[in-house]
C-alpha cells in the first residue's frame, strides 16, 4: 500500500490539474452564479496521513476522494441546480452525490445540520486509475454558517457544550429561513422585471443591423423612467409600433452620430414612448442631454411637443 502523504507529494501536480480541469468547465459556464471565486485545492499531506490513521483506509488512494477538492458557492439555494446539473451532465467526467442535504432533510426533517451538496468527480474512463475530485456546491449562507461552525465545533480540544451546539443548529434553521425569504424576494423581482427585460430585448433585435453603442444602461434607464407603463404586453406592442412605423429605423440609421441616436435600442425605445404618452414623456425624460434628439422623435412621429 502506497504511502498516502508521499504519493500526494509525487502526484500534486496531475491532482491539482485534475481538479482544475473541473474548475474551469463549471466556472466557465456558470462563473455568473460564483460569488467566491472557485479555487482548486489539494489536500495537506499530513491531514492526509491523519486522515489515515483514524480510518485505517485498505486503499487510501481510491477511498479518500478529497485528495484535491473545488468548491463553488452560489447566492441562494435557487442558483444550486445550474452548477449541480452541469456537473452531473457533462461528458468530461463522471460524477456521483456522495451527499444530499435534501436527501438527509427527507430522512430526518426535525435537524438542522450542515448543508452542501458533495459530488466526487472522477476522469474518464473510470477505474483503477482515475483521478477523483471532491466538488462542494453550496450557497453563500451555507458557506458562512459551515465555515463558522467548523472552527467552533471541529478545532476544539474538549467537548463542545450542548449549549454551543443547540446554539448552532438555531443558526442553521435562521440559515434556511432566510434563504427561502431571499429566493422568494428574487423571484418577485424576476417576475416584475420581466416585462422590462422582454422590451429590452425585442429593442435590441429590431435595431441589431444598425450597430451603434452599448445601449443597455440608457435602455434601463428609460425602463425605470417609465415602468408604470411597461406591462406583460409592451414587448409585442413595440414590434407592432416598428411594423407600423418602419421609417424610424431609417431615421435612426441615418444619425448615429448624434446623440441618443448612436445608441439606436434606447432611441427605438424613445419613439415607442412618445407614440404612446405623447407630452407626457417630457415630464419623466431621464436624459437632460438629449433633449434635441427629443424634439426631432416629436417631430417624426408628427406629435406637437
Amino acid at each position: 500500500m502506497e504511502e498516502i502523504g508521499a504519493y500526494i507529494e509525487a502526484n500534486r501536480t496531475s491532482l491539482e490539474a485534475w481538479g482544475m480541469t473541473v474548475c474551469d468547465e463549471i466556472s466557465k459556464a456558470h462563473g455568473d452564479l460564483l460569488k467566491v471565486p472557485a479555487a482548486v485545492r489539494v489536500k495537506d499531506p499530513q491531514s492526509a496521513r491523519g486522515k489515515q490513521i483514524r480510518k485505517a483506509y485498505e486503499d487510501p488512494v481510491r477511498s479518500m476522494t478529497d485528495l484535491v477538492g473545488v468548491r463553488f458557492v452560489v447566492l441562494t439555494s435557487s442558483d444550486l441546480l445550474p452548477i449541480r446539473t452541469a456537473l452531473e451532465q457533462s461528458s468530461n467526467w463522471s460524477a456521483l452525490q456522495a451527499r444530499d442535504p435534501a436527501e438527509e432533510i427527507e430522512k430526518d426533517p426535525d435537524t438542522f445540520g450542515y448543508q452542501s451538496h458533495h459530488y466526487e468527480v472522477r476522469s474518464l474512463p473510470a477505474g483503477a486509475e482515475s483521478w477523483c475530485c471532491e466538488v462542494q456546491v453550496r450557497t453563500l449562507l451555507q458557506h458562512a454558517i459551515a465555515e463558522l461552525s467548523h472552527d467552533a465545533m471541529y478545532k476544539t480540544t474538549r467537548a463542545v457544550p450542548s449549549q454551543a451546539r443547540r446554539l448552532v443548529a438555531r443558526s442553521m434553521a435562521l440559515m434556511e429561513t432566510t434563504d427561502e425569504l431571499l429566493c422568494r424576494a428574487m423571484e418577485a423581482v424576476r417576475e416584475s422585471d420581466a416585462p422590462g427585460l422582454a422590451v429590452q430585448r425585442v429593442a435590441a433585435e429590431l435595431t441589431r443591423t444598425l450597430g451603434g453603442g452599448d445601449a443597455r444602461s440608457l435602455v434601463e434607464e428609460l425602463l425605470s423612467a417609465y415602468a408604470t407603463e411597461i406591462d406583460g404586453h409592451s414587448a409585442e406592442g413595440l414590434k407592432t409600433f416598428i411594423r407600423n412605423n418602419s421609417f424610424v429605423l431609417d431615421k435612426l440609421r441615418g444619425r448615429q452620430d448624434q446623440g441618443l441616436f448612436a445608441y439606436p435600442s434606447a432611441a427605438l425605445l424613445s419613439y415607442w414612448l412618445v407614440e404612446r404618452l405623447e407630452r407626457a414623456v417630457i415630464t419623466r425624460w431621464p436624459f437632460p442631454g438629449s433633449k434635441a434628439e427629443l424634439t426631432k422623435i416629436f417631430s417624426d412621429m408628427g406629435i406637437a411637443e
